[in-house]
């Protein structure tokens, strides 16, 4: 009798053993997938996040400081934005930002999608905006941004004011 009772004793506590132990698992395996939720949720935020990057300014130029800043807004566009101090008053001509293409040839073309969309003039206080939305990361087609001054709105006597490298 008391041997049953033994048995029936050990076969009880294990049993309430195998339970506790069992809901520790489901606690750890539920505490695991909350980690990897937010691991998934930071890298996310990481991968989205504004790239800033700084103009490097040219010689002879009277801008005193320029940023190009690109920033992904969805469905794998972006929007790419550079605001630029010092620049020419509009009176004096306006300015084009283009794209030094990727490859074994070196194209400079707008970034917009033609010239008149890549071009922008600065304002009586030499502060210059421009902004366009891109349908691919600019990084992967060009290796770097480049800001002309057009005297009188001229291609032909277009000076480099600035520039970018893309990594």
């Amino acid at each position: 009798m008391l041997s049953a009772g033994l048995v029936i004793g050990l076969v009880v506590g294990f049993g309430v053993g195998y339970i506790i132990y069992q809901g520790q698992v489901s606690s750890l395996q539920t505490s695991l997938n909350q980690a990897n939720e937010s691991n998934s949720m930071l890298n996310s935020e990481l991968s989205n996040r504004t790239l800033e990057l700084p103009l490097s300014l040219q010689g002879g130029q009277m801008i005193h400081s320029g940023w190009v800043f690109i920033s992904p807004v969805g469905s794998g566009d972006y929007a790419v934005s550079l605001h630029v101090e010092g620049l020419e008053p509009s009176a004096m001509g306006s300015y084009i930002v283009e794209g030094v293409t990727r490859g074994s040839t070196m194209n400079m073309v707008p970034l917009g999608a033609n010239a008149t969309a890549s071009e922008f003039e600065a304002g009586a206080n030499g502060v210059g905006t421009y902004w366009v939305s891109l349908m691919e990361n600019p990084s992967s087609t060009y290796e770097g941004i480049d800001l002309l001054y057009l005297p009188g709105m001229n291609m032909t006597q277009a000076t480099l004011v600035a520039s970018v490298q893309m990594a």
